[in-house]
């Protein structure tokens, strides 16, 4: 969303900024227009608190609102969703990932890029203690109203340092461009030795390609397991791109049965119908009758001679010139 000049008026000139908070200052103001700016504070991760009078981000207020101003623009979360930019996981998604996590009260579990927290707000429904990770401020505010993280990080997942401190991780990364498997492969290193991480990534990573082959091997070698999501899964999130769940122990199960990729069924086509030679080679010779007809025609043609042209005498040129006057103009 572009900003109007009203609305970079209020937030250069009528922000107090203490810390994660951020209190509006000046007369009332016209409710349209708290509106939007709300909207604003909002998609950066402010949220007004009553108990604080004040709009309180998970992190520092001016560090938040800093891309605003420099920009005059925003990613509103109506916006993001709009423009598919999120996917929340579907609820069937999200309880095959918990069942295959088997979750228990007390784990500690990790979700990264949480976004609005789906399958995060299911495993503490599980009894799991949850800490999140999410780098976009408007949605980790969205977490954080919920209540439901222990803790709660603002940075990019890649970033952060690994800490091999949990039972469980479970995740839906961002996709693009093999994001999944970057992510996926980081998480690893934030489980315990007897730790367990499920994962929905793209269909891709069951293609076996130069792209995907260390990521396939890194699965096979711990022993791990791929399924296929029902196909449309994803349809109420705004995307028909087909995923699969993976499911990665920390430690290789010495029960570990083989990786078996699943695989996508492919529609019978039609057996190609082929035309009796014999028929292809009358066509063959009919249509080189039929062109060497044309040439003939042709030829006779242009063995006729030509006819004899009327020739007109034009009339002598005219030895006149035509002059003029250049005296004083009047």
């Amino acid at each position: 969303m572009k900003l109007t000049d009203d609305i970079l008026a209020v937030l250069r000139e009528r922000t107090a900024i203490d810390g994660t908070h951020l209190v509006l200052t000046g007369p009332r103001m016209d409710p349209k227009l708290y509106q939007r700016v709300n909207e604003v504070l909002e998609a950066v991760g402010g949220r007004w608190t009553t108990s604080a009078q004040a709009h309180v981000f998970p992190v520092d207020a001016t560090d938040a609102l800093a891309p605003v101003l420099a920009t005059g623009s925003v990613v509103t979360l109506r916006e993001k969703r709009q423009s598919a930019q999120y996917f929340p996981t579907p609820a069937a998604v999200v309880q095959r990932v918990i069942e295959l996590a088997d979750l228990r009260p007390e784990l500690e579990v990790l979700e990264p890029s949480a976004g609005s927290g789906a399958i995060a707000s299911a495993a503490a429904a599980a009894g799991a203690v949850v800490d999140c990770i999410e780098r976009d401020p408007g949605y980790a505010a969205v977490l954080a109203d919920t209540g439901m993280p222990r803790t709660l990080t603002v940075a990019d997942f890649l970033t952060v340092p690994p800490r091999p401190i949990y039972d469980r991780i479970v995740m839906n990364p961002p996709f693009t461009k093999g994001a999944d498997m970057q992510h996926v492969e980081h998480a690893l290193r934030f489980l315990k030795p007897d730790g367990l991480l499920v994962s929905v990534m793209s269909w891709a990573v069951v293609e076996q390609s130069r792209k995907t082959a260390k990521f396939r091997a890194l699965v096979e070698a711990c022993g791990g397991t791929a399924e296929a999501v029902a196909e449309g899964a994803f349809r109420e999130s705004g995307t028909d791109v087909p995923t699969v769940i993976v499911t990665i122990p920390a430690t290789r199960p010495a029960d570990a049965a083989p990786t078996v990729w699943p695989t996508r069924e492919v529609p019978e086509q039609p057996e190609p119908v082929y035309q009796d030679p014999m028929e292809i080679l009358d066509e063959l010779r009919a249509n080189l009758r039929d062109a060497m007809q044309e040439f003939d025609a042709l030829a006779e043609l242009l063995a006729k001679p030509a006819p004899k042209a009327d020739v007109v005498d034009l009339p002598a040129p005219r030895e006149e010139q035509l002059t003029f006057d250049l005296g004083e103009a009047s």
